[in-house]
């Protein structure tokens, strides 16, 4: 009975590819028994999933089946409108069936089990803004809502719960009138449902006794159990078409983003269409409008996920493909530390070679000045024996002979005048 499920969001898959998103996208699951919906796994890294349940068993076994999933929490926590300890009534036989309302039944079993208020988490700093919050938990919705009113204000995008047009004490306006009461005070309205039909037990009974047959609950009987989709309408908030007694905060990139992101995966593309449209001044600081309108308008393929193995196995498929995106991430992390370093390595080698040739221009320099001084040297030997050559000559020469006995006589008179 789930809401149509696009399985081909070409456009989130896009906007998640090129980083246009820059936060993350929050999805909190109350009644998480049976894993949060496939559709968000194709928010990719941008998911990060807090899931609740007042089944220990439930989030032991979610627990263990996500260990790898850093973006994905567990807590084994009811949620209502109170912090302490409460009664619930678990049926081993069908855990679907569990809940704080005890009813003529031998399977169910008493326990104790903690309960918070998503507001109480949500100042304690234990789950972030949702941008979509689930709720299903037979019957228990009022609680859970009553205390989830600031986390609802703080930025909630979407909601989808379980409900039905039944009366009763705790709803005397309907079990759907209620949640609708709380949702419009935050800005969100129907947007989308799907539900069942249970015929009655006389009519199925007469067909017994007639040998008759049952009926399948397709088309038979009067609409019983809904899941409907709340959401925020940012394209009315803008234009005035809706009546807001108090208009929600003006929505930040990142949120037009991710209501578009809500719209598509629900198979609401011409809302997301719209959207794109009406904000594609503020959209174009981050991606290009166009392509994601034409991503918007392909024809997609909106699948009901009636069938638990097939809902199993794009679950699966989904944490199989988180973990090749990890990977895809730590291996780029990788590179690029590979990268600096090579980068600084080809910085030194630079500084080495530029060193070098200072070297080698110095070396250059003391060559030259070595073969100017050997020239110099050259020169002076060269005239050193010409000298040598010149002064022999005075001496052997017939002058030099002659004069000898005058020379011989100076030197004596200049001893005797000492």
């Amino acid at each position: 009975m789930d809401i149509f499920f696009n399985t081909n969001p070409e456009f989130t898959q896009w906007m998640v590819s090129t980083g246009a998103l820059h936060e993350t996208f929050v999805v909190i699951d109350v009644g998480v028994l049976g894993g949060e919906s496939p559709r968000w796994q194709f928010l990719g890294d941008h998911l990060v999933v807090h899931g609740f349940d007042a089944i220990e068993e439930v989030i032991d076994d979610l627990s263990a089946k996500n260990a790898k999933a850093a973006n994905k929490t567990y807590h084994w926590l009811a949620i209502g409108n109170e912090d302490g300890e409460r009664e619930f009534f678990f049926k081993s036989s069908n855990p679907t069936n569990s809940s704080f309302y005890k009813v003529p039944d031998p399977d169910l079993q008493s326990r104790m089990v903690p309960i918070r208020k998503l507001d109480t988490l949500f100042r304690e700093g234990v789950i972030p803004n949702a941008d979509f919050l689930k709720v299903d938990v037979e019957g228990f919705e009022r609680d859970v809502f009553f205390g989830a009113r600031e986390l609802l204000a703080a930025g909630t995008l979407g909601v989808e719960a379980e409900t039905n047009f039944s009366t009763s004490e705790t709803y005397p306006n309907t079990h759907f009138g209620l949640i609708q009461d709380v949702l419009l005070q935050h800005g969100m309205f129907v947007f989308d449902l799907n539900f069942n039909r249970v015929p009655w037990a006389a009519y199925q009974e007469a067909r017994s006794l007639r040998n008759l047959p049952p009926l399948p609950s397709d088309g038979t009987g009067k609409p019983a159990t809904f899941n409907v989709l709340f959401c925020r309408d940012v394209t009315a908030e803008r234009d005035g078409s809706l009546y807001y007694p108090k208009l929600p905060p003006r929505p930040s990139v990142d949120q037009i983003l991710k209501t578009m992101s809500i719209y598509e995966l629900h198979g609401l593309n011409d809302i997301a269409v719209a959207t794109a449209i009406r904000f594609s001044s503020e959209l174009g600081q981050r991606l290009d409008v166009e392509r994601a309108v034409d991503l918007l308008c392909r024809r997609s393929n909106f699948v009901p996920i009636e069938d638990k193995e097939a809902r199993e196995h794009i679950l699966v498929l989904g944490q199989e493909r988180a973990t090749l995106r990890e990977q895809i991430t730590n291996l780029e992390r990788e590179r690029g530390h590979l990268v600096r370093e090579r980068d600084a390595l080809a910085g030194e080698a630079t500084q080495l070679v530029l060193e070098r040739d200072a070297l080698a221009e110095e070396a250059s320099q003391l060559v030259r000045e070595r073969d100017a001084f050997a020239k110099e040297v050259s020169q002076l030997v060269h005239e050193r024996d010409a000298l040598a050559k010149e002064i022999f000559q005075m001496l052997t020469s017939t002058s030099w002979r002659i004069t000898a006995p005058l020379r011989s006589v100076v030197d004596r008179f200049r001893q005797a005048i000492r």
